[in-house]
């Protein structure tokens, strides 16, 4: 057992490894750690070496008849040894606490207005979705939702803002800063900051369903061309088909009660009073990820497999009627044009 709890830390890729930051506020974090991280240990050797002196030297011997030796003395009582063991761990706790007390105010702080990139987070079972205010500094200047992806500019500070729309959860970048619980009715806040271009993964932390383990989310940060390129590619609407197999499967997006849970900006605009949360697919193709960032979106055969079965992914709240194999390639169609 004690090798593989060594082994399970010896990956050398590991995409969600929180000792290698790639940002700020990762790097804070890390630089709270090792310094708490060496009270920890020295704090464990001289507790864990006086438990087995005690034991050594006062272990039970028994006489030549085997009898138990007397009860060593009692240090109950002793005022001096009180106080020193009360101390100690004051003091150590109060080290810990200049420590770490100076970041958890750098962490919390919130900028000014117009230093960093707005995004407006909410978490629903099983999955992330993401809401870009108009901010004309970074581009926007008309919102921008999506879910899954959150692509954000490298070198630049976000600020998330999150809610919970059903239960606990908890946004975690870990390569890019701690966890943030998002407990609904309330609104939380939380930096973020890539150092450079690139894709950070991360996932719900909190326990939140039968698919926890599947709410998982993704970080693209992207260099000031590839920002401004993803702005406008995504400030556009989709245009609706109006002829072929994929106009067959934009009808069907309706038929089959999909717009009544799902937004297509320009064509499907309006969800159910009924609906439950749930993702916005205006530029889905756009993304590389779907379902909780737990299937691979340029793999044509997963989409269609969730459009087969939504309960492949446990607790999945999508429920769509059996699809014949002519309605799906027709979907699917349609969902491709959505990029």
């Amino acid at each position: 057992m004690a090798s593989l709890v060594v082994l399970a830390g010896c990956a050398s890729d590991a995409p969600q490894d929180m000792l290698e930051p790639e940002g700020p506020y990762a790097r804070t974090l890390d630089n709270l750690f090792n310094p708490i991280f060496w009270v920890a240990v020295a704090v464990f050797v001289v507790v864990e070496g006086v438990i087995v002196y005690s034991i050594v030297k006062w272990r039970d011997r028994g006489d030549a008849d085997g009898d138990a030796e007397e009860m060593p003395a009692q240090l109950h009582g002793n005022t001096r040894l009180e106080i020193g063991w009360t101390i100690v761990p004051a003091l150590v706790l109060a080290v810990i606490a200049v420590l770490t007390v100076p970041v958890i105010f750098e962490l919390n702080a919130e900028p000014a207005a117009g230093e960093a990139l707005e995004v407006d987070v909410t978490g629903a079972q099983f999955w992330w979705g993401y809401d870009y205010p108009t901010q004309p500094d970074f581009g926007i200047t008309e919102g921008i939702v999506t879910a899954n992806e959150l692509h954000i500019p490298a070198g630049q500070q976000v600020h998330l803002t999150l809610e919970s729309v059903d239960v606990i959860h908890s946004f975690w970048a870990p390569k890019l800063n701690g966890k943030r619980d998002v407990v609904p009715g309330r609104t939380h806040h939380w930096l973020l900051e890539a150092d450079e271009p690139g894709v950070y993964s991360g996932q719900c932390a909190e326990f939140c369903g039968l698919s926890h383990a599947n709410m998982r989310l993704k970080v693209v940060a992207h260099d000031a061309t590839g920002w401004e390129a993803w702005v406008e590619d995504m400030q556009q609407e989709p245009v609706a088909p109006v002829s072929g197999l994929a106009a067959e499967g934009f009808a069907l997006f309706q038929q089959r009660g999909c717009s009544g849970c799902h937004v297509v900006e320009g064509a499907y605009n309006e969800v159910a009073d009924d609906s439950p949360p749930s993702p916005n697919l205006t530029h889905l193709f756009s993304r590389d990820c779907f379902a909780g960032c737990i299937y691979d979106l340029n793999d044509r055969n997963e989409l269609e497999a969730w459009l087969r079965d939504p309960q492949r992914k446990a607790g999945s709240k999508m429920v769509i009627g059996e699809l014949t194999e002519a309605d799906i390639d027709a979907l699917y169609a349609y969902l491709e044009t959505l990029e």
